[in-house]
């Protein structure tokens, strides 16, 4: 009888033990995304990217490009029926966004999420960047099973949260904080379909934004080592 209660008593300890065998640690998710978009050997190859999205806001079109630079440099222009409404340009170091609303220049711990989170192939730099990344359980997104990683920056000033796929191992889901309008930080939630190969990168084809501005794009074009120069990252 003695051990049937110990038994009993220590069953769920064993169940807790077992669950946290079978979750896998958060490099070990983000090895397995790395190895799906292409493999750390070819992205380590890759330098910069040119994805060109369309999209339609009111009817009317959108075009969307982005460029992307190893290891933090990017830009993101949006043109709505040929007019450019909003450009945002990351050197690496700060941030300068301007459109119809005026211009602004962000730097320090304010330009730090933006930065991370355009890191080109972040999750082969987050550990060597010093964030912190762990894996708080799984959730279903869109009907898939995934694992929830939540990233801090080095100085915990900044979180985001990354969905990966279980079974594929790809990134279906982002949701961060981003500065807001009078409204104060918003939400974001980037959604990630239709993921299919561009010269060995897989990169999705359908990119659907909520909260902040709605949106959903598609990706028409990705263009992997376009020589894109330094000098398109460039802040004056």
């Amino acid at each position: 009888m003695k051990r049937f209660w110990m038994t009993l008593l220590l069953a769920p300890v064993l169940c807790m033990q077992a669950l946290a065998q079978d979750t896998p640690t958060a490099q070990q998710v983000m090895d397995k995304y790395i190895a799906a978009i292409g493999g750390k050997e070819f992205l380590s190859t890759v330098n910069d990217l040119r994805i060109e999205m369309s999209s339609e806001a009111n009817g009317n079109p959108v075009m969307i490009t982005r460029r992307m630079k190893a290891p933090n440099k990017f830009s993101q222009v949006i043109n709505a029926n040929g007019m450019e409404v909003m450009r945002m340009t990351g050197d690496g170091t700060k941030i300068a966004m301007g459109g119809m609303r005026g211009n602004q220049t962000i730097e320090g711990a304010a330009a730090q999420g933006q930065l991370l989170q355009n890191t080109l192939f972040g999750e082969m730099r987050y550990a060597d960047l010093g964030v912190k990344s762990t894996v708080v359980g799984t959730e279903a997104v869109n009907g898939k099973d995934t694992y929830k990683v939540v990233h801090t920056s080095a100085d915990g000033a900044v979180t985001w949260t990354d969905f990966y796929d279980k079974e594929s191992g790809l990134k279906v889901q982002t949701m961060s904080q981003q500065r807001g309008g009078p409204q104060g930080p918003q939400t974001v939630t980037m959604q990630y379909k239709d993921y299919k190969d561009f010269k060995g990168l897989k990169y999705p084809t359908t990119i659907a934004q909520s909260g902040g501005r709605a949106m959903e794009m598609s990706v028409d074009k990705v263009k992997v080592n376009d020589g894109v120069k330094d000098s398109e990252f460039e802040i004056k």
